[in-house]
């Protein structure tokens, strides 16, 4: 029977898979999603990206890449990139979500007010008005990290657009542009594009709030702009409210002003407060990303990026694209394992009791400050319809189909297809 493998890459907190499909001439169509890893979740100590690049050219063997997906700019997906090794690499496509069209001006204005309301949320927390306000242990670190994690990540951004050898097709994907790709190079593999979207009632947290509010810990405040608007809590449409991930320890819900801005902010509660424009603009990127089905023969290999629910909303209304996802034999976990990347939905209703996926990949690394990230309960209702839930720090041994090569760093899976 013929496999599709799948490497999983240690990078810690972040993705990086590189999955090969076999062609009747011996040879692989390669695909890399991802290759990036959050700074404040390396895997261990002194760990660089450049191992994780190394170890990709090594596996490589001197082929080249067929496809490149970045499936959004976060640090912890594209970090990797700015690594000089790719420049040797020979890529044949690099896709891209439509927001990173240079020639696309909703895309650039999308672009250009994600980036400034990063730069302009790290320099606000970064001031001493701001630290003034919190003891040592009470800092809002995990929202500081979101927006690290937002910030442009210029010199990853430049390979994908314009580096690695061969001169690469760049292509900047919507569900509007097109549905599903059958690579020629391929025959037998349709990917399917279910996401982004362009359509506003999908996209209304791809584009945050303007973001004048950060200027309080520097300026007063300014009063917001007309086309600032409010975001309220778009999670509870899936039933799925934040978590306690973002809570700092320490402070409780009904706190003084202050305290309680930052539990709201982590509840989800999106008023026009900085800390709470910080969990909108970490929403918003999450927006952007490339959710790709691969099918080849009977395997449905599902690769969300870090979709949300406006993303999953669609997916899962649509009856097409309902029916699609409920093939799914293979599911590379949204964002880590955090609560609000796989609807309960997808993983009760549109996945059928008696349907048992060959396996489940979670690329995670725990941080302190994000403790409910993988999520337990999701963990669990996975490993429900799965017999193979992976993560990528604890790849464990003698499952069949999955192997770790001696030295570890990486997670093979064959998926039968």
């Amino acid at each position: 029977m013929a496999e599709v493998l799948v490497r999983m890459y240690d990078v810690g907190f972040g993705d990086c898979f590189l999955v090969e499909f076999p062609r009747d001439d011996g040879t692989a169509f390669r695909v890399l999603v991802d290759c990036g890893s959050h700074s404040s979740g390396h895997p261990r100590k002194g760990w660089r990206i450049s191992e994780v690049v190394a170890r990709i050219v090594k596996d490589l063997q001197g082929a080249p890449i067929d496809i490149v997906v970045a499936s959004h700019r976060h640090q912890d997906h594209v970090s990797g990139f700015g690594d000089p090794g790719w420049q040797d690499v020979t890529v044949g496509e690099v896709w891209m979500p439509w927001t990173e069209n240079p020639d696309d001006p909703d895309a650039t204005r999308i672009r250009n007010r994600q980036s400034s309301l990063a730069l302009n949320l790290t320099n606000a927390f970064a001031s001493a008005e701001f630290t003034a306000r919190w003891t040592a242990t009470e800092q809002p670190v995990a929202l500081q990290a979101m927006v690290t994690n937002s910030l442009t990540n210029e010199v990853a951004m430049r390979t994908l657009h314009h580096g690695f050898a061969g001169r690469p097709r760049r292509r900047f994907l919507s569900t509007a542009s097109t549905s599903r790709i059958r690579p020629a190079d391929c025959p037998g593999l349709t990917v399917h594009l279910l996401g982004p979207s362009r359509e506003p009632s999908v996209i209304r947290d791809m584009d945050p709030p303007s973001g004048q509010s950060y200027l309080r810990f520097q300026t007063p405040a300014a009063a917001p702009t007309p086309d600032e608007p409010r975001y309220s809590q778009t999670f509870s449409e899936s039933q799925q409210p934040f978590s306690s991930s973002f809570v700092v320890p320490g402070m409780t819900l009904g706190g003084t002003g202050a305290d309680r801005r930052i539990q709201e902010a982590a509840a989800g509660i999106m008023r026009d407060t900085d800390l709470a424009t910080a969990v909108s603009l970490d929403k918003a990127v999450n927006g952007t990303s490339l959710m790709l089905m691969f099918e080849f023969g009977s395997a449905y290999l599902l690769f969300p990026g870090d979709a949300q629910w406006g993303t999953w909303n669609a997916v899962l209304t649509d009856r097409a694209t309902r029916e699609l996802v409920s093939r799914t034999t293979f599911y590379k976990v949204g964002h880590h394992g955090s609560h609000n990347a796989t609807p309960k939905q997808f993983l009760e209703d549109v996945l059928e009791p008696d349907h048992k996926m060959w396996g489940c990949a979670a690329s995670v690394r725990p941080i302190s400050f994000w403790p409910e990230i993988p999520r337990a309960p999701l963990m669990k209702s996975l490993a429900g319809h799965s017999s193979r839930v992976v993560r990528s720090d604890k790849p464990g041994r003698g499952r069949k189909g999955v192997g770790v090569p001696k030295g570890g760093g990486v997670v093979l899976l064959h998926v039968p297809s």
